[in-house]
């Protein structure tokens, strides 16, 4: 049968499964259902896609297909706990991926409660990140403080913070007329990247956003430029991280808590609210912030990058972005780190995220010891979501 072009500009696939994603059992039949809409809504006909089924079984399977009215179907099952993985490209005549039409990246799980991570964490985990805190208690928390404007209504800073090692740098942003102890406190965290960041505003709280890295904040481009070649693939080497102390995530995460100990000063604080939150990177730093300062109150994360980071070898379906595995970063892995994490947390995530692959959520969500929330949304990958207004998302609390 021949490809046609796609009509809509913008066409995408609308794809569930026929039951709970999170819910099947261990060999248990799951049928996927895939449509192509166009950017109106209605089906697109005869447009040609290659499909993978691949597993936390080891074991992949392939075809193609051609939209219509009417759903593609793709039965599978997997006879171990753990996800499968559906991957739907749309391709042209010759084969190529076609223009005008995003992929389908999804999946499923069979036996949820019994995903586990089989690694064992560093038995001076704990002593470890002891440790690290007692050098940051030798350096005083000393805070030069700049003024910036950029929104009416709220008082901007520049906080540049002694730590260990450089100083850590961040934007502070409070409402004007803000009253004493009248506000709770909320700290977000980037992902990975090198490149500028901005302040928040809401004037419902005090906004502290903490740089990555420690380089000046609100430079031109030329600055950035310059800092991504000195900081290009920073964490990633093997070599780096076989000494955790060595680690540039250590130092990172130190920053990180060096600049809410800060804020936690500020008169206009209500001493008691504190939430962390970001996505990826700036998930892991959430999860490490939330472990190593106890006042914390609220850990919001997205798409949470560094989970289980020996998965591979457990023989799960791997990350397609992860440092050079050392059993060292064992003291960087969050399935690790919110064990130790006593306030409520909440995880969103993504099914056709393979650079934080959905066994490390799970993981992530069975080692979380109080309360925690899981949104897991269907065809979504790291740095994608579907506009099929139906998009499901499966929910796990306890």
């Amino acid at each position: 049968m021949l490809s046609l072009p796609v009509s809509a500009s913008n066409a995408y696939f609308a794809g569930s499964c026929d039951g709970d994603a999170l819910g099947y059992k261990i060999g248990e039949k799951m049928k996927f259902s895939l449509r192509i809409l166009d950017d109106r809504g209605n089906a697109v006909k005869g447009q040609k896609f290659k499909w993978v089924r691949r597993g936390d079984d080891g074991i992949t399977e392939s075809g193609t297909a051609v939209s219509g009215k009417e759903p593609v179907v793709i039965e599978t099952s997997i006879g171990v706990a753990g996800f499968v993985r559906i991957t739907a490209t749309p391709v042209d005549n010759s084969g190529k991926r076609a223009k005008n039409c995003d992929a389908f990246d999804g999946g499923a799980c069979a036996g949820f409660g019994e995903i586990r991570q089989t690694t064992p964490e560093p038995r001076d985990f704990d002593g470890f990140w002891r440790r690290q805190l007692s050098y940051l208690d030798k350096v005083p928390p000393k805070c030069k403080k700049e003024p910036v404007f950029l929104v009416p209504g709220f008082k901007t800073y520049i906080l540049t913070i002694d730590c260990v090692g450089k100083p850590a740098k961040a934007y502070l942003t409070i409402p004007e007329g803000a009253k004493e102890k009248s506000l709770p406190l909320s700290v977000f965290f980037r992902g990975y990247g090198i490149g500028r960041i901005y302040p928040k505003f809401d004037r419902s709280c005090i906004s502290l956003s903490v740089a990555r890295h420690s380089y000046d904040l609100g430079r031109d481009d030329d600055y950035y430029k310059s800092q991504s070649v000195l900081l290009k693939n920073f964490g990633m080497k093997a070599s780096e991280n076989k000494n955790p102390e060595n680690s540039y995530f250590r130092n990172m995460l130190l920053r990180d808590h060096r600049a809410i100990e800060v804020a936690k000063k500020l008169p206009e604080w209500d001493g008691k609210n504190i939430k962390v939150s970001g996505g990826s990177m700036g998930a892991f730093r959430s999860i490490f912030a939330a472990m190593l300062d106890k006042d914390i109150t609220l850990c919001d994360v997205f798409i949470p990058w560094l989970s289980n980071l020996n998965g591979e070898a457990e023989g799960k379906m791997k990350s397609i972005c992860m440092p050079e595995y050392v059993p060292e970063l064992l003291y960087y892995d969050i399935s690790n780190a919110i064990k130790r994490v006593e306030c409520p947390v909440k995880i969103s995530a993504r099914l056709g995220d393979y650079e934080c692959p959905p066994s490390g959520i799970a993981i992530l969500y069975h080692n979380t010891k109080g309360r925690v929330e899981l949104n897991f949304s269907q065809n979504g990958t790291h740095g994608y979501t579907s506009p099929w207004k139906d998009n499901p998302t499966y929910s796990r609390s306890k």
